[in-house]
């Protein structure tokens, strides 16, 4: 999807020291080969050094830098980074300054996110939806979202359990079986491997770390 396979290769490797136990852990290392992969526009790489400028994973927290390299894999349609800069716009005001707060745009960059399987944007939209945030309540949409949420997450998803179920509780039953018709349909093709970054970097390390 992104990348030759050199590319998935070379940043699978890099997996362990971000990610591994504490022995195999290397930030330092690992974000030395983290920035050249991103300076060569590896959409994956882009991303998590986003996220390290993020969460200070080997550099100094920097919020707008952060905000700058979501924003760059999100235009390249990574599922989280997309879901990143939704989250960037929601929590804004008083934490950063690295964009104004706004959640309708928070709210765009979260669908467009959970239509590509991204489970943390379905909770987050199904939130917003059941809340009045950023758009009108809709429970339907709360719904189907939480829904596809619990399906999408790697693991149990007990706030999108709430979610789900607080706004199944508001609906008819015909609102009920137009929601549960479009979640049937979107559980057939999602999540895409590439849903959740750490999912995804999971995979690629397992893929070919056993190859020769």
């Amino acid at each position: 999807m992104w990348g030759s396979e050199m590319d998935k290769a070379e940043f699978a490797a890099l997996y362990p020291w971000f990610n591994g136990t504490q022995e195999e852990r290397n930030l330092s290392q690992g974000i030395r080969q983290i920035k050249k992969m991103a300076a060569s526009g590896y959409v994956p790489a882009v991303y998590q050094l986003g996220l390290a400028y993020m969460d200070h994973l080997g550099v100094r927290r920097d919020y707008s830098e952060s905000f700058r390299l979501y924003m760059m894999a999100a235009l390249d349609e990574y599922p989280s980074a997309m879901a990143g800069v939704g989250n960037y716009y929601a929590i804004a005001r008083p934490k950063h300054e690295a964009c104004a707060y706004d959640p309708k745009e928070a709210i765009q960059w979260w669908l467009k996110a959970s239509e590509r399987g991204n489970a943390g944007s379905q909770c987050n939209l199904a939130g917003y939806y059941l809340s009045s945030t950023g758009a009108e309540k809709n429970p339907q949409e709360a719904y189907v979202w939480a829904s596809m949420a619990v399906h999408c997450s790697s693991i149990r998803f007990r706030s999108a359990e709430v979610f789900r179920d607080q706004a199944l509780a508001m609906l008819n039953e015909i609102q009920i079986e137009e929601a549960n018709a479009r979640i049937q349909e979107m559980k057939g093709r999602l999540p895409y491997p590439y849903s959740d970054h750490g999912v995804y970097w999971r995979s690629l390390y397992d893929q070919y770390k056993t190859k020769p």
